[in-house]
């Protein structure tokens, strides 16, 4: 197994071993990890963190909360990588390609594994957006500014289609 890419073969011990590299390490990770290779590891990894921050989510805040929070998490998984895609390349002549924008997502997905966890979630989902800001500048080589700007404008812009699509009612209760 790779040091920087997380594998199912390689099992728990695999996915604690990144994980604790994209959380603890993230420059060294991104700067590792390659930006292609194709979307199943990374979106295995995604959806183990999904899952942990699921079943943590329910525990916590009930069954209701935790189905519409990972129901918003899947739309901007949706969403979100393709936009700053788009951002990077229109804006800032980035180099990058979907495939490699969705692994920088795809792994910044590892804070979801701390999101569940009442008012430091909101810290967590910061620390994400700055996982994919060091992501995407190496992945678009972009320099700090024009990737800060590009992660910033994905973002907003991820928010108001979650918004204008779900209405402000819809966001507090997507589901249920």
């Amino acid at each position: 197994m790779s040091d920087s890419e997380f594998t199912l073969q390689g099992g728990p011990k695999a996915f604690v071993q990144i994980w604790r590299k994209v959380m603890l390490d993230p420059r060294n990770f991104y700067r590792e990890v390659p930006t292609s290779g194709g979307f199943e590891n990374p979106l295995i990894f995604l959806s183990i963190c999904g899952l942990v921050y699921f079943v943590l989510k329910v525990i916590v805040s009930g069954l209701g909360d935790g189905v519409d929070a990972l129901f918003l998490i899947v739309l901007t998984y949706i969403f979100g990588p393709g936009i700053l895609m788009l951002a990077c390349q229109f804006l800032f002549q980035g180099e990058g390609d979907y495939e490699g924008t969705l692994r920088v997502c795809a792994y910044a997905g590892a804070c979801l594994a701390l999101a569940w966890i009442p008012v430091l979630g909101v810290f967590a989902y910061l620390y994400g957006f700055y996982l994919i800001f060091l992501g995407t500048e190496k992945s678009h080589k972009l320099d700090t500014t024009k990737a800060a700007i590009a992660t910033l404008i994905a973002v907003l812009v991820t928010a108001a289609i979650l918004f204008f699509v779900l209405g402000e009612e819809r966001i507090r209760r997507p589901l249920f």
